[in-house]
Order: C-alpha cells, then structure tokens, then sequence
C-alpha cells in the first residue's frame, strides 16, 4: 500500500469519526428551506445540548450582533439561513470530537489557527456582495481539514512537517507532500467529499491565489476558495518560525495581492486587534483551552509590535469589576444556561424578531424551541404545535421538537368539535389545562385513543390554546415524564403564557399590517 492510501486509511479508522459523519449525513439530507426542515435542523441541533449552546455562542460572535443576542436556534437559522447554520453546525460536531485526542495541544493549536483564519476571512469580504460573511468564515475554517486531520491521527507526523518546512525553506503543504505523498488539499477535498459536505466548502479547500484569477475574477467557488486560501496564507505567515519585521512584511504582501479582488481596508494593527478579541471570544464559546497555543503566542506578540502608541487622549481602558456596561453587569457568571435565561432571552428573541420582517412561522418555532429548551430539567419529552386545519375539523402537527417527530405528526390528528377530550376542552373554553398524570383513572378516558397510542407512558400534558378575536386556530401541547410534574414552579407556567401571549400579538400583528 502507498504511504499515500496508508494516510487516507488511517484518517478514516479515527474511531470518533463514524458517528460524527452519520449525524453530517443526516443533516446535509436536509436540502430544502420548508418549515419542517428548518423545524428538523432544530430538532437535531436540540438533542445535543452541548452543540446547542456552543452553536447560539458562535452564532453571536460571527454574526448578527446589529439584530441583538440570538438566543434560539431557530432564529439563527432565520437571520442566517439554514446552509450557514448546517455548516456552522457540523464544523462544531467535528471540533468537538478532535479535541478528544490524546495529543491535545497539537489539535488545539491547529484548530486555533483555523478559526483565526475564519475571522480574517470575514474582515476580507465584509463590504463585497459577492460572498456572506458567514460563508468565508466556514470556508476558511475548514481550508486545512487536511492539515486538522493528519494532527489529529498523526501528530508526531505534523512536528516532522513543520520541522522539514523550515530547513528547506518550503510550505508545509510542500513538506506534507514530501513525506506523506499527498497534499493537506488533497486530504481535506477527498474526506469533505465522503462526508457530502457541501460543494462550495469542498472546492474552497482548493488553494487558489489572486494571480491565477483574471482581473474579472471568476465563479463564487473560486471566488470562496481565493478568501479561503488567502486567509490561510495569512494565518500561516504569522506562525511561521520567523522574526516580527519579516512576519509584518510578509503578511502585508499577502494582503497587498489581494487588493484586486478583495478590499482590505482595516490597518494591520486593527485587524491584528480586533482579530485577537474576536478569537479569545469564539475558543471560549468552543471551551478551547488555549493557553499553551503557540499561534496565539505568536497572535499576541505580533499585535503587541502593531499597537498604535496611546497619547493623553486616548480613552481609559476600565478594568475594574467597579465599572461594568449594562450588559456586562447583569450578565450571569459564565453564561450558564438556567431556566429561567432560556425562557428570558427565548422571549427577548421574539421581540427582536417582531421588531423585523417576519413570518407567523418565525415566532412560533422560537416560542416552542423556548419551551421545550426551558423545560428540560422537568424532563419535557415534546413539545407540539397544534393547528386546525382550514379545510376539515381537524387539529393536526404543525411543528414539533422531541422524540419521534416526524412519526407522532402522523399519529396525533383529533377531530375538532366532536369529541369530548382534553384537546376539545381546551379549545372550547378557551382556557390552559394542565393534566398530571395522563394514567390516573379519572383523566384517562379523556385522553383520546390516538394519543394514547402514540404515548403509551405516563406523561404531564399542558395545553396552551391561541385564539383570535375568540376564533381559536390551535394550540401548544407540551408533554412530560409524570416524575418531573412535581418541579414545575409556578413561574414556568408565567414564561409559558407569556410565549403564548406573544405568539397572539404576532399573529394580530401581522393580520394589521394586510
């Protein structure tokens, strides 16, 4: 066997690697922007909590600052669409289960510096309108896959490129190629293929560089794949093994040459800042420990030398936990997620939304996401949105988030108006049932045989109607492990009202603006 085929081999034996291209599979089968695939996208996302919350923390360091915290990922998913978020999404899966490597430095520093790479890649296309933000950020991201990758399953391989680089003075993507018989390109292209990421992040792992593109430029996977390369040379160059004064020119050059198809406007010394607070931001949000990063050493070294020097004028930098900003002093102590965070900022996310163009399917998805989230420690195991349907007296699934989705839409249909169960009831009296125990024998009849079926285990159910103008249109069913009732608080149920009440004034909204 080839040394070539001996590495793609050994990258595809990584024993985390599986499961992660199953889930990469299973999203990137979601190819329509439909509100059941949005809804499915958030579904996914939900069931690892820990990608939940290092998503929305990306989501709010990359972008959308200007339209307020994004707390839910379904407003994330609205703000940026859902190919940025799916990306945004398996690159986090595919960090996550790179860290789990014994030689963690080596993979921390790799990914470091890709991110880095990302943030530059943003500043590059910030006033074009040939390519979004978001997309840069990815595809700069995971240019060097191929070089992520070997330090993971080799890292004393990836010592010995860098080492081969500097004595013969060439690339490590020329030392790669001289000791493993194929390029970090070559690697990053064919395993992105295999895992059917999509073709725009996979040409962009090509290098391509601002003299092989005509003064016209060319097609978007050429133009990503240009930012993507440039953004990387750039990262390169700064940890390369060279002193301050040869690293700035060589870094300055780089940013000179694309001035044809790129506008560079930010000085050095601020895109050295603001790049450096921007990384610190994202590798907590990845829970990156980066203290014995050598390319962030070498981050903080070049921008120390690119600091403009301060005058009397300039602004005092408070440091002193005696002078906060609004938002830095009711912020809670690491972020950490609580009920109550969730179901606050789930309904600050929906003011922020209604201050927007927006559709009725908007805020519902928020609303629900913000239940279902805020009610986890009370071990919610669904939470539905009912609608009637205009044609027949029905109360069908419209979106749902949970276990077996998709298989309950199918299962749970009531008829409207015929019927004496709990679902009857609510809509007819208009008013928010809560049912402990849907075995207890004085409820249990109540409970229609199509939901009985679908749920056979002993669940809490809360029904939280929508009617306008005394018109009802349907309802939130939030359903639970009966061992969970006894945590609910009274201040759950106010959140959930608030969220209904909230989903009403969108849709009066919306019905005075036609």
């Amino acid at each position: 066997m080839s040394r070539k085929n001996d590495v793609l081999l050994k990258i595809r034996r990584i024993s985390d690697l599986p499961t992660m291209a199953d889930t990469i599979d299973l999203i990137n089968k979601l190819k329509t922007v439909e509100d059941s695939t949005i809804s499915e996208l958030t579904n996914i996302i939900l069931k690892d909590y820990s990608l939940t919350t290092k998503l929305l923390k990306v989501v709010n360091s990359v972008h959308y600052s200007q339209s307020g915290e994004v707390t839910t990922v379904s407003r994330a998913i609205f703000l940026m669409g859902i190919e940025h978020v799916k990306n945004i999404a398996l690159t986090l899966m595919l960090f996550d289960n790179l860290k789990k490597n014994s030689a963690y430095a080596t993979v921390v520093d790799v990914i470091v510096q890709a991110l880095w790479s990302g943030i530059i890649a943003q500043k590059l296309v910030r006033d074009l309108n040939f390519v979004e933000e978001e997309e840069a950020f990815i595809c700069a991201l995971l240019h060097p896959l191929g070089k992520i990758l070997v330090a993971y399953s080799m890292p004393e391989t990836i010592a010995e490129i860098k080492e081969l680089s500097i004595q013969q003075g060439v690339t490590e993507e020329q030392a790669a190629v001289s000791i493993l018989e194929i390029s970090f390109e070559e690697i990053g292209t064919t395993i992105a293929a295999e895992w059917n990421y999509p073709q725009a992040i996979v040409q962009s792992m090509r290098n391509t560089h601002c003299d092989e593109l005509g003064v016209a430029g060319a097609g978007l996977h050429e133009k990503l794949s240009l930012v993507a390369t440039l953004s990387n040379d750039v990262s390169n160059a700064l940890a390369a093994d060279m002193g301050r004064e040869e690293k700035t020119a060589k870094i300055k050059q780089l940013l000179g040459s694309g001035k044809t198809h790129l506008k560079v406007k930010d000085s050095l010394g601020d895109m050295l800042k603001t790049s450096a607070e921007s990384l610190s931001d994202l590798a907590g949000s990845l829970n990156l420990d980066v203290n014995k990063s050598r390319f962030c050493r070498n981050l903080e070294d070049l921008s120390e030398t690119q600091a403009s020097p301060r005058t009397d004028e300039d602004v005092l930098e408070f440091k002193t936990d005696a002078l906060k900003t609004i938002d830095t002093l009711f912020q809670q102590d690491g972020n950490e997620e609580n009920p109550e965070s969730i179901f606050s900022r789930g309904i600050q996310d929906i003011n922020n939304s209604m201050l927007q163009p927006y559709s009725l399917n908007d805020i519902i998805q928020i609303a629900l996401e913000t239940m279902y989230r805020g009610m986890k420690n009370v071990r919610i195991t669904r939470a539905l949105f009912f609608v009637r349907n205009p044609g027949r007296p029905l109360l069908e699934v419209r979106l749902g988030f949970g276990a077996d989705i998709e298989k309950i839409k199918k299962l749970l249909v009531f008829a409207v108006g015929t019927s004496k169960d709990i679902f009857n009831l609510a809509i007819a009296q208009d008013s928010d049932l809560i049912i402990k125990d849907s075995h207890s024998p004085e409820i249990r009849r109540f409970i229609p045989a199509c939901y009985r079926d679908a749920v056979p285990a002993a669940v809490y159910i809360i029904l939280l109607p929508i009617s306008i103008n005394k018109k009802n249109i349907g309802l939130f069913c939030l359903e639970g492990q009966q061992q969970g009732f006894g945590d609910i608080s009274k201040e759950y149920f106010n959140y959930l009202r608030i969220l209904r009440d909230q989903t009403v004034l969108a849709i009066r909204q919306l019905s005075n603006t036609k």
